[in-house]
Formats: C-alpha cells, structure tokens, sequence
C-alpha cells in the first residue's frame, strides 16, 4: 500500500520526482569524481583556529610532502607535531621546555626526528621538549597561542624559546587585524564540514581552488591548497614590494622606513605581552634568532634586526641566542647555503637541523658559549 502511494506521489509531481534524482545523481557523481580526481591531501593535519588564527590538528598521523619529499607527521593531544600521536598531560612530571616560531620551528620538511626539536628532544631525556611552532607564526601569534594553552589548555611549562626571523614583523603587518575569537561548538563543526567538502566534494575543492588562487601570490604562498584554503580568508593580498620586503627590510633602509619599522613596533607590543604572560607563570622566556639564505649572502652578522633584539632582550631581562656568527663568518656564503640549507629554499636541511640543536644544547645544558 505504501509503495502504491509512494509511486502515485512521485507520478503526480514529476518535476519534484526529476529534482530529486538530478540531485541525487549529482551528490554521487560529485563524489566520485573527488575520489579520482582530488590529490592525496598532504596539509589535513593542518587548521583554522579561532583564537590564534592557524595551527595543527590533535593526533594525527599523516603524510606530508615538501618538495619531493614525503614524510610522516603525527601530531600529540595539543596539536604539536611529535614523535607520535600522544596524550600531553598539562603537568609534567619532569622539566618541561616550550619551543614556539613558524615553519622553521614547526620543522617543514623533516620528520620528527630529523628537525631540531626533535633532536633535542632525543639528547635530553631528562627534559620533555614540546614544539607549538607552525607555519607563518610571528609574535602575535606565539602570544595569542601561548596565553591560549596557559590559561585555557592549563598547560604547565619551565622555559619558553622563541625563536624569530626576518620574516616576523612584515607577518605582524599581514595579521594587524587578526582578532582572537573563543572556540565552540559552531566554529569547530564548521571548521570540520568545510575540511570534509574540501577531501570528499570535488565541486568544493574546485571552487576553493579558484578562490584560493585569486587570493595567494605564489611568491609567498604560505600553505598548500590542500589545507582546504581556510586558512587564508583573513590574508591580506601582497604585492611584490612587500613579498621583497619580507627577504630584505633588515638590510634595506627604504623597506625598513616603509614596513620593517612598523613591523617591529608591532612585534615588540605583542613580545611585551607574552613576557608579561610569562613573568606572571614563572615561565623563562629565550628569543632565539637565526639568518635566512638572503641575509647570509650579505655577509652582515649585525643588521637591524640582530641589534633591534638584542636590545629588546638586554633591557628587559630576557634570554637571547643570537645564532647569526653560526652563518655569517669568515666561511663562504654559498658554502655555508650549500651545506645547512634545502636547495632552493630558505630552510635548513637535516644537516641545517642538527647543527642548530648542536648550538641550542649548550645553551639548554648552562655551557653556551
């Protein structure tokens, strides 16, 4: 009796009848299409965040790729890339160190063991090293995560290193208007739709694509498409003189009048924040500096921004690792790019990576020179 019914309705509205199996057939078809024609996703552990804007998804293990290399990632309960997926307790039961920066903290392209990090954490068993870095931090997000995981992950930690780069005061500018947001139920639902569409909707990951695109100057791409592009809805378009900027405002006064100052302002108000943060939890603070391949090629180990940190550091009481002589030295450059750094890219290679954690050691272990 019901079939009967069921097949007078479908008679009597066969426009509804012929939407419906056009809907359907299209829901199908776009799915099987996503499963041919969407690439593997190497970016799914990473996500938005609505406090501190970007970051890693908790307990996953994925692969990931950066250039020709695939590799595994796993990430912990906080959202850290470790050596295995791995429940974090918010107090440890030994000296706990807190590593923050962007991908060259994060470690892009290596594994874990292969990444600085990673390594101190292997030479330093009686220590727990934790790494909050991702791609694209600055000071503004190293607080904002920071004083996240302190007063709402109630994470308990001894040290915290900061580690900063030529990059750092122009992303200040990029994320001016970046305002934390608290976390719930919606955003993360959303958050978790828009990712599911993006791996599963070839229709979704076509326009997102278009769209991503029409955002991104592929000078500066910051994450791959495969992130799902949500990352990239806050970003500011950069032109070319800004993208120049990033690489050389510490050596070049009219890039250091135009942006690099105002960067640095910025960056000082949110370092002052994340001291306060850290002075008020007993929490030792360590600014970590380091070359990219462009300033290493001017041969200069003393530009704006070493002097500029190293006076932060001295008149507020901080810790202050200046890693620049490491690179800048009697030694060639080009010898010096060849030897710690990927070929073609800004960041160090695994031998780039063991090198600054032969230097960190020291300074950790009270017998830096």
């Amino acid at each position: 009796m019901k079939s009967r019914k069921s097949g007078r309705w479908f008679e009597k509205y066969p426009n509804a009848t012929f939407a419906i199996i056009l809907i359907f057939a299209i829901i199908i078809l776009d799915f099987i299409s996503a499963l041919i024609f969407i690439p593997e996703n190497y970016n799914s552990f990473r996500c938005p965040h609505p406090y501190y804007h970007h970051g890693l998804l908790p307990n996953r293990n994925v692969k990931n790729i950066w250039g020709q290399k695939v590799f595994k990632v796993f990430t912990n309960s906080l959202g850290f890339k470790d050596k295995a997926c791995r429940e974090i307790t918010p107090d440890p039961d030994k000296k706990r160190i807190l590593f923050i920066g962007d991908s060259f903290t994060e470690g892009v392209g290596m594994t874990w063991e292969e990444s600085f990090v990673g390594i101190l954490d292997a030479r330093l068993p009686g220590i727990e090293i934790l790494n909050a870095g991702v791609v694209s931090y600055s000071p503004k997000f190293y607080y904002l995560k920071t004083k996240y995981l302190i007063e709402q992950k109630g994470l308990k930690f001894d040290e915290l290193y900061v580690f900063i780069d030529n990059s750092d005061p122009l992303n200040e500018i990029t994320y001016e208007d970046f305002e934390p947001r608290n976390e719930n139920g919606l955003y993360h639902f959303k958050s978790w739709f828009r990712r599911y569409l993006f791996n599963y909707s070839y229709l979704y990951y076509s326009i997102s694509n278009k769209i991503i695109s029409s955002k991104r100057n592929p000078v500066t791409e910051r994450w791959n498409p495969a992130s799902g592009g949500s990352m990239l809805d806050e970003l500011e378009v950069e032109n070319s003189e800004f993208i120049a900027a990033t690489l050389s405002w510490s050596y070049t006064l009219d890039y250091y009048e135009k942006w690099g100052k105002k960067g640095l302002r910025l960056a000082t108000e949110n370092m002052n924040l994340l001291s306060e943060l850290c002075n008020q939890n007993n929490i030792k603070v360590t600014i970590v500096i380091y070359p990219w391949p462009s300033i290493i090629d001017q041969r200069d180990p003393y530009n704006i921004q070493v002097g500029f940190w190293e006076k932060y550091c001295t008149m507020n009481n901080i810790g202050f690792i200046n890693l620049y002589p490491y690179f800048i030295n009697e030694t060639n450059p080009t010898e010096i790019i060849k030897q710690y750094f990927i070929p073609g890219d800004v960041h160090w290679n695994i031998k780039g990576n063991q090198y600054i954690a032969d230097h960190l050691i020291k300074y950790i272990s009270g017998n830096y020179e």
